[in-house]
């Protein structure tokens, strides 16, 4: 049976995981702005402050919307990120709200925490295929620099 602490924590963790996906896809768009822009070879960081700055002004979805127009995602990826973005939003827009009174019985707090985990799993997997990608696309920066990774 799940105590209102465990609950409130797995809200916690399962929101962190919603944050790394959040900033992975920001840093996955400046990655993809400074290849095309030849940042990583050439600096120019006034440019790069202003594609940062609009970066955090963006919601997740706006951020989603901005990554399909520079990257081709396939094999799933995009379904998967879209299937992401409802998650985290069913987490942070009434989570506690359309669980109602469940907080206040052990069935109802062991039934959040199915839920919460079943979220959390959506955004852990989401944000370590974005981090994938980053990392790819930091290899490939590198290389084009003279560097190896």
């Amino acid at each position: 049976m799940a105590t209102r602490e465990e609950l409130y924590a797995k809200f916690g963790i399962t929101a962190e995981a919603g944050q790394l996906f959040e900033t992975e896809l920001g840093t996955l768009i400046l990655c993809s702005q400074a290849l095309e822009h030849g940042w990583h070879v050439a600096p120019d960081g006034e440019m790069a402050r202003a594609a940062l700055d609009e970066i955090d002004r963006s919601t997740l979805g706006r951020l989603l919307h901005i990554l399909e127009s520079r990257v081709r995602l396939e094999g799933g990826v995009e379904e998967r990120f879209a299937s992401a973005l409802k998650a985290r939003n069913r987490l942070n827009h009434g989570f506690y709200e359309r669980h109602n009174f469940k907080i206040q019985t052990d069935e109802g707090r062991d039934a959040m925490m199915v839920d919460l985990e079943a979220l959390h799993q959506e955004l852990f997997q989401a944000w370590r295929i974005a981090s994938a990608m980053t990392s790819l696309v930091s290899e490939i920066m590198l290389h084009d620099a003279g560097r190896t990774p």
